[in-house]
C-alpha cells in the first residue's frame, strides 16, 4: 500500500524577515484571524467547545506557547522518527486548530495523530506494521482510529494515496457515522484529485484563497473541491531553525475549515452533519452561487455558517455525488452500513460486524471483524 506523501504535496515556506526565535506568534500574525472576524466569535462563545477534532498529520509539539492550555491527546499509534520539517508542520496545524492566541475552535478537544508524511527523515518503527491490510503509520488506518476514538470532524492536511479498496470503505463509514472528513488539496498548482482525500465522496476538499478572495496560483484543485479558506501567510514555528517562518499552503486552509466546521457543530447543535455539509455548501461566496473546480462552492464564510440555522436544509449529505462521478456511491455507503462488505476490505475499523451470506468469511483467517451470517438489516426490509 502506498505510503503518504509529504506535507500535502509541499508547503511553500518564506523566512520571515527579520525571525527572533524568542518572537510570541499572536493572531495579528495570522492573516485568516482577522479576516474571518474570529475575535467576534470568541466573544460571542463560539470557540467549538464539546467537540472533538482529530488531526492526522506530523508530529505535534504540545510545549510550545501557542498551544498552552489547549485539550490536545497526543495519539502515536506506533513509533515514527519525526524530522523537524514534520514537527513544524503538525504543530503548525495543531495551532490552526486550538492554539488560545489564534486557534479557530480554541476549546475544541483535539486529538493529534502522527503519520508517515514521507518527509526526510520520516520513518516508521517496525511497530507500524499491522496484522491487517495497512500501517499503522497510514491516513487509512489512523482515519479509522480517530472514528474509533470518537472524532466528529477529521483534519488531514497531507495528500494520500492509500489502498483504494480499504479508503473506499472508510469514507463510507464516515459517511455513514456522520464524521466530518476536510482535506487539502494539495500545494502543485495542477488537478491533484488523485493523490487528495477529496477525490472521495462526502470529503470537504479545500483549495487556498488570499485575503483578495482570489485562488492561490500553488493551490491543486480538481473536481473533488468543495470549498477554499485562506492559504496564509501565517507563521508557523521553524523546529529546524528556531525561528518563525511565513507559509502558505492549503495545508493551512484545510484546518481553518475543519476548525470553523467545529464552531458550527458547537453553535447548532441539533443539526446533524449532512445539514451542517448542507450549510457550508450554501452560504459558500462564489456570485452565482455555483460550483467550480477551483473553489468549490466558493470560499467558506464563518458569519453566514454561525449566523444560518441549518435545520432548514434537507438531511441529506451534499457530497454523496461529487462533479463527474465519485465513490463511494450511495448504495455503497448503504452496503458498509447494512455490513455487506467483504470484512478483509476493512480496516481498523472498532464498529464493523460483517452480516453477510458469504459462509467462508467464519474461517478466513484475514477476517478480524464478529461476523453475523444473514443479519443483515438488507435481508428483512419490505
Amino acid at each position: 500500500m502506498a505510503a503518504v506523501g509529504a506535507l500535502a504535496a509541499g508547503i511553500v515556506s518564506i523566512p520571515a524577515s527579520p525571525a527572533h526565535a524568542a518572537d510570541a506568534i499572536t493572531a495579528a500574525d495570522q492573516a485568516y484571524f482577522s479576516y474571518y472576524g474570529l475575535d467576534r466569535a470568541r466573544a460571542k462563545g463560539y470557540t467549538g467547545e464539546g467537540v472533538t477534532i482529530a488531526m492526522i498529520d506530523g508530529k505535534v509539539n504540545t510545549s510550545v506557547p501557542e498551544l498552552a492550555g489547549a485539550n490536545i491527546t497526543v495519539k502515536t499509534p506506533c513509533t515514527i522518527t519525526s524530522s523537524p520539517a514534520v514537527e513544524t508542520h503538525g504543530t503548525g496545524v495543531a495551532s490552526i486548530l486550538v492554539s488560545s492566541a489564534y486557534g479557530i475552535a480554541p476549546d475544541a478537544t483535539l486529538l493529534a495523530y502522527q503519520m508517515n508524511l514521507g518527509a526526510d527523515g520520516d520513518k516508521p518503527g517496525q511497530d507500524c506494521l499491522d496484522s491487517g491490510t495497512a500501517l499503522r503509520s497510514e491516513g487509512v488506518w489512523l482515519l479509522n482510529q480517530a472514528m474509533n476514538d470518537g472524532a466528529q470532524i477529521i483534519n488531514l492536511s497531507a495528500s494520500s494515496d492509500d489502498g483504494d479498496g480499504p479508503m473506499k470503505w472508510t469514507v463510507a463509514r464516515a459517511m455513514s457515522s456522520g464524521v466530518i472528513l476536510v482535506a487539502a488539496a494539495g500545494n502543485s498548482g495542477f488537478d491533484n484529485d488523485g493523490l487528495s482525500l477529496s477525490k472521495w465522496s462526502g470529503v470537504v476538499g479545500v483549495t487556498a484563497i488570499s485575503t483578495d478572495g482570489n485562488r492561490q496560483d500553488y493551490s491543486s484543485w480538481g473536481e473533488g473541491v468543495v470549498t477554499a479558506s485562506i492559504g496564509g501567510p501565517v507563521l508557523f514555528r521553524n523546529f529546524e531553525t528556531g525561528a518563525n517562518d511565513t507559509t502558505s499552503a492549503t495545508s493551512v486552509a484545510s484546518p481553518i475549515v475543519a476548525g470553523v466546521l467545529a464552531l458550527a457543530k458547537q453553535r447548532w447543535p441539533e443539526a446533524t452533519s449532512n445539514q451542517l455539509l448542507q450549510l457550508l455548501v450554501k452560504t459558500g461566496l462564489n456570485p452565482d452561487h455555483g460550483w467550480n473546480k477551483y473553489t468549490g462552492f466558493g470560499g467558506i464564510d464563518p458569519g453566514a455558517i454561525l449566523n444560518t440555522d441549518p435545520s432548514q436544509f434537507p438531511d441529506e449529505n451534499p457530497l454523496a455525488q461529487k462533479q463527474g462521478g465519485s465513490s463511494p456511491t450511495p448504495e455503497e455507503v448503504q452496503q458498509y452500513a447494512d455490513g455487506v462488505v467483504d470484512p478483509t476490505d476493512i480496516v481498523n475499523d472498532s464498529s464493523y460486524t460483517y452480516r453477510g451470506f458469504d459462509e467462508s468469511k467464519l474461517k478466513d483467517g484475514l477476517n478480524v471483524y464478529p461476523t453475523h451470517l444473514g443479519t443483515s438489516p438488507r435481508y428483512h426490509r419490505k
